[in-house]
């Protein structure tokens, strides 16, 4: 049972047997209502009209009200009326549909009298009945009626009015309930311009003149062909229920209630939107079932009248993490809820997360205070993008890491070199200076170690690699193929015979000096006592030497690497763009300085010094590392980890923020910019197939809401299934929201009814409880500024 404005044919346009009253030959075959009633029923058409040339057909309206049941398609009194246009100078006349408010056989019989007794005024013979529009606003005064004249094809509205005035006439259609029948999709185009040089400035090029096609039958029992003998009839749909009323929406707003069936079947939703909600027995909510639009729904009502509460239990129904029912501690296991493609209610349907975007009120400022635009993210398809820019700054986190171990670890160096023995002694030097013999080693070997690891690791690799290139399954190989293969595995197998030798022969020339100095050491043991104590302190001067060399060695690479800290830009930038105007902005700023932090922790350390000469000072005892008793690498690597902890914390959660196309971005502009930004975005670029929004308007200027968001809303509905709170009359009428879900508060009873726009009673009741309502209905049935128009 749906509750809400969906999409049903209509048809306005079909003749009966009294067009051959008036036309000769005007219809083919016999008419039969019940037999028109069954096509129209076989055809699904909901809402027609009986519209024979300048006559009604009283009799056949008779019959069928009197066989009227509920669930049969609804007739609507209509007459095709010959209109000419005297000041033109023309005898030709334009046809035009009439169709009345009214529908029941007492008002058949009083339009019936009304044309009847306008034709015997006129002294007009049946088959040449002519009207002025002046007749018609005469004739049909008090009544509510539609007039939709011919246009693009024979007997259009423009014929008798080309070469006198066009404006005059456009001026007319604009000012009446009008809309256009029958024009080509080629000729629209031309229509639109003519309208908009009388339009106001507002709406100029907009899609606002309706056009609908109706079948124009004059055979039901051929019915729904056109004209006698056309092809078959291409049905057009109005949204809402079938009714006159529905019919005055569609031509104020044609872009959202008028559409080709064929476009109505595009637009037809299959996914699994959110199909109902039925709340029994439960404390608070009387109990009724909602039956919700595949399109726009609108939660209104006033203060504590149970919106939110709605919006929430939704949220919890459909299991969203976001859903903040908890809060009213409300006990909602009685109220279950069922998907399109439920048979049956259930507890809870569980939505894949980025079929869902849930947004509470005051989330989307909240968003930007909270540093996270992962929703929009998400909704936007690019996650895969932010878990690679959040990658990034893992990568930039362990390589400042990397860089502040390796400072440690040539700390470390330093401070056990510089702590090493520097002393060489007066004996020394008088030993090394005396006449007295020792056997020294004149022969020193490469060390190789490292690179014959490399060099067997890239044979072993090669070797296993190549025979997996070989075998893939991915791919085959020529005759020729094979062969390079087979030679490049003989290239390797001969290389690594080559490096067996040298390796075999590096060895054994490693052992053989080896040898030797064991033979010069144990000579030199049995030595006299100047000998041995020359050789002691030759080896002690190798030693000193060594120190040094290792001081001077280690300090460049402890100078080198402190340089990388003067001044070091650490954070980074990763944009992901959403659309064209758009882009996620990741970034870490570069807004302390590593030295100073790391000198935080060292005790009269200068800011104005080298990070390079700190640690020289600090190795050498004449700095002190705070709170600890020692200068040790441990102690220096624990102090600096802490200081700079506030640093490395800001790449687990880099800021985010929004930039625009203008190049400005959201953390130079205020919330209510940002916010629509942000809501404009996430509702263009999404995936999702329900949005949930707890009033959208909040931080949002009106500006935004009546140039964009409507628009946005009337376009994104059609492809995705919305549910708004809102207390704004421009978004639930603008918007054209197909079903409005009013919620009352009656001393602590909540009740939830459907209204939808197009009925007059449920105008009234959404006026009462939307600021501004009233004034938006009429701005909406106004449509143009007629005084402008007609000046």
């Amino acid at each position: 049972m749906k509750k809400y404005s969906d999409w049903f044919k209509v048809d306005l346009h079909i003749h009966t047997d009294f067009s051959k009253k008036t036309k000769t030959n005007d219809y083919q075959g016999s008419f039969d209502i019940n037999v028109l009633k069954q096509k129209l029923i076989e055809s699904e058409v909901k809402l027609f009209s009986l519209t024979d040339h300048n006559i009604i057909n009283v009799d056949a309206y008779k019959t069928y009200y009197d066989n009227f049941t509920d669930g049969d398609p609804k007739l609507l009194i209509g007459c095709e009326f010959d209109i000419e246009v005297p000041e033109s100078g023309k005898s030709i006349t334009y046809h035009s549909v009439i169709i009345f408010e009214n529908e029941s056989f007492s008002d058949a019989q009083i339009i019936s009298q009304k044309i009847e007794g306008l034709y015997l005024k006129k002294g007009s013979v049946l088959t040449d009945r002519k009207i002025i529009i002046d007749d018609l606003y005469d004739l049909f005064n008090g009544f509510n009626y539609f007039f939709i004249p011919h246009a693009g094809n024979t007997k259009s509205i423009l014929d008798p009015y080309k070469g006198y005035d066009l404006k005059l006439c456009q001026q007319m259609v604009l000012l009446m309930p009008s809309a256009f029948e029958k024009v080509k999709e080629s000729v629209r185009q031309t229509y639109n311009e003519g309208f908009d040089k009388i339009k106001t400035l507002d709406f100029k090029e907009k899609d606002d003149i309706p056009y609908i096609n109706f079948s124009d039958n004059h055979n039901c029992n051929k019915y729904p062909c056109t004209n006698k003998d056309g092809d078959d009839h291409q049905f057009y749909c109005i949204k809402g229920k079938p009714s006159f009323e529905s019919i005055r929406f569609a031509f104020i707003d044609p872009k959202s209630r008028i559409k080709k069936f064929s476009e109505v079947e595009v637009l037809r939703r299959f996914d699994n939107f959110l199909h109902s909600i039925e709340f029994v027995d439960n404390p608070i909510i009387k109990n009724t079932a909602l039956y919700f639009s595949p399109n726009l729904n609108t939660i209104i009502g006033g203060r504590s009248s149970g919106k939110s509460l709605l919006f929430n239990i939704l949220g919890k129904k459909i299991n969203n993490k976001k859903s903040q029912i908890d809060k009213y501690g409300l006990d909602i296991s009685n109220a279950n809820v069922k998907s399109f493609l439920d048979d049956e209610y259930k507890k809870v349907i569980s939505y894949n997360t980025h079929d869902i975007i849930y947004i509470n009120q005051g989330d989307i400022v909240n968003y930007f205070e909270n540093n996270s635009l992962k929703d929009l993210i998400q909704e936007s398809g690019e996650i895969d993008s932010y878990k690679t820019s959040l990658d990034f700054f893992k990568t930039k986190k362990q390589d400042l890491n990397n860089l502040i171990d390796k400072l440690i670890e040539l700390y470390s160096e330093l401070y056990e070199v510089l702590n090493s023995n520097f002393t060489f002694h007066d004996k020394d030097i008088a030993s090394i200076l005396d006449s007295s013999y020792i056997f020294k080693a004149i022969l020193n070997i490469e060390d190789k170690t490292n690179s014959f690891q490399t060099s067997q690791d890239v044979l072993e690799l090669l070797i296993e690699n190549t025979e997996k290139f070989k075998l893939n399954e991915n791919w085959s190989f020529t005759i020729e193929e094979v062969e390079i293969i087979k030679t490049f595995q003989e290239l390797v197998e001969s290389k690594k015979t080559l490096f067996k030798n040298i390796k075999s022969n590096y060895d054994k020339k490693e052992k053989f000096i080896e040898l030797v100095k064991q033979v010069i050491s144990s000579k030199n043991a049995n030595l006299d006592l100047k000998g041995r104590e020359k050789e002691a302190s030759n080896q002690r001067l190798t030693i000193l030497k060594a120190n040094i060399s290792d001081v001077f060695k280690i300090a460049m690479q402890v100078r080198t690497h402190c340089l990388l800290f003067e001044n070091l830009l650490y954070g980074g930038v990763q944009e992901i763009k959403i659309n064209d105007e758009v882009a996620v902005v990741l970034e870490v700023e570069s807004n302390q300085n590593i030295k100073t932090k790391i000198f935080e922790g060292i005790s009269n350390a200068n800011n104005n010094s080298s990070l390079y000469d700190v640690l020289i000072k600090l190795a050498l005892g004449e700095l002190k590392i705070k709170n600890f008793a020692e200068n040790s690498s441990e102690n220096l690597a624990k102090k600096t980890q802490t200081n700079i902890k506030s640093i490395l914390d800001l790449f687990d959660k880099p800021i985010e923020y929004l930039k625009y196309s203008e190049e400005s971005t959201s953390k130079n502009n205020s919330p209510g910019f940002n916010s629509e930004k942000y809501l404009e975005t996430i509702l263009r670029s999404g995936n999702s197939k329900i949005i949930f929004i707890d009033q959208p308007e909040d931080n949002l200027g009106n500006k935004f809401i009546t140039e964009k968001l409507i628009d946005l809303l009337r376009d994104l509905k059609f492809k995705k299934q919305i549910f708004l709170v809102t207390h704004n009359p421009s978004i639930v009428v603008y918007g054209d929201a197909e079903n409005v879900i009013m919620c009352t508060n009656n001393e602590n009873t909540i009740e939830y009814e459907q209204f939808v726009l197009e009925e007059k009673e449920h105008q009234k009741e959404i006026c009462n409880v939307l600021d501004g309502g009233q004034y938006i209905f009429e701005q909406r049935a106004r449509k143009y500024n007629i005084k402008k128009l007609i000046n």
